[in-house]
């Protein structure tokens, strides 16, 4: 272990106290995430290994599994419902934001539908790289959108009314440390068959459903102490953080720029179709926000268990958001291309 390293997790664990001194939900991953991004973007080392980021996910969502019984999946009725407004919001999104980014921030129609993606980073990042759309600024636009939103929505449920969590269950027994180390040995089965079966995240994904079996079915009955949430989610946080680093601080405000507007304008286009979804379902709004919300699958569905809503609803969105994400970005560039064959003016600027 490196003194980089162990000074990352300082930053980001500081980040994470400031934000729960501060009494901010999901205080941990939103502080860690902006401390670790404010240390990077100031020109100092942050060093986070993949295997201690990919632990920390497997973690996380191991746990965030246990708060998944069967009272979460309730409102899966509703679903139909909530998915076609979704789908729905999804599409005006791309366009919006897309065209927002072509006219007003004069980005190529490639790098411009990349950029207005609602989550699916590493997708969307492995795309750009192939296609040969600029990378660097498609990944830049993607981090901050997702530590805006990550920053955004704890503070606007912190101070406002705007949120009225889930009425409060039956208090369970907390699990001893031998029961948490079973659920996260089992649950990082989940890991491999996640990559088998090719859902998105599976360092994360593979262990929340494999953990939320456990609980949904009574193998396992309990509930995990918050605290054991903290290191991972500081974790995560300083994951996303670290991603600030090795731009220019010309080019990190030029992105930032384009990516908070591109964020308010895409947080206000699912918040519009949020509202209405959730009044006619009788759903929180915030869970339905959630669920609809350019954040993407991992960050998301943390928020969602950290205020106190539900994570398979939200989770469940956030999936089948990227399979259709998956369908549509390819067919959107390959229009692009085209149009870009027969306008010669349309290439990027310099």
């Amino acid at each position: 272990m490196t003194w980089t390293l162990l000074i990352t997790l300082l930053i980001g664990s500081l980040g994470g106290c400031v934000f729960d001194f501060l009494d901010l939900p999901a205080a941990y991953l939103s502080g860690s995430m902006l401390a670790v991004a404010i240390w990077v973007i100031a020109g100092r080392k942050a060093e986070l290994p993949n295997p201690l980021s990919n632990l920390s996910f497997i973690a996380t969502g191991s746990l965030l599994g246990a708060g998944i019984d069967r009272n979460s999946l309730s409102s899966i009725p509703d679903w139909p419902v909530s998915l076609i407004m979704l789908g729905i919001s999804m599409i005006i999104l791309l366009a919006l934001v897309r065209l927002y980014l072509r006219r007003v921030h004069h980005y190529d129609r490639n790098t411009a539908i990349l950029c207005s993606v609602p989550g699916a980073m590493s997708f969307v990042v492995a795309v750009a790289t192939e296609i040969g759309a600029d990378t660097r600024r498609v990944a830049v636009i993607q981090t901050v959108r997702l530590a805006t939103v990550m920053v955004l929505i704890p503070i606007v449920v912190g101070y406002t009314n705007v949120h009225s969590p889930l009425p409060t269950a039956i208090p369970k027994e907390m699990l001893g440390w031998p029961e948490i180390a079973m659920v996260l040995a089992l649950s990082y089965l989940g890991v491999p068959l996640g990559s088998l079966l090719r859902i998105p995240a599976p360092y994360f994904t593979g262990p929340m459903v494999i953990s939320g079996a456990l609980f949904m079915t009574g193998t396992v009955e309990g509930a995990i102490p918050a605290y054991v949430l903290y290191p991972p989610l500081i974790i995560c946080g300083a994951t996303i953080g670290t991603r600030f680093a090795g731009s220019t601080k010309k080019f990190l405000i030029s992105c930032t720029k384009a990516g908070i507007g591109a964020t308010g304008l895409g947080l206000a286009i699912t918040s519009l179709f949020a509202w209405p979804t959730a009044a006619f379902l009788d759903l929180p709004f915030m869970q339905v926000w959630l669920a609809f919300a350019p954040g993407g699958l991992e960050a998301m569905t943390v928020l969602a268990f950290t205020l106190d809503t539900d994570p398979a609803f939200v989770a469940g969105h956030q999936i089948i958001r990227f399979l259709a994400i998956s369908l549509i970005v390819p067919f959107l560039l390959g229009k692009a291309k085209v149009a870009q064959q027969s306008d010669p003016a349309s290439s990027p600027p310099p």
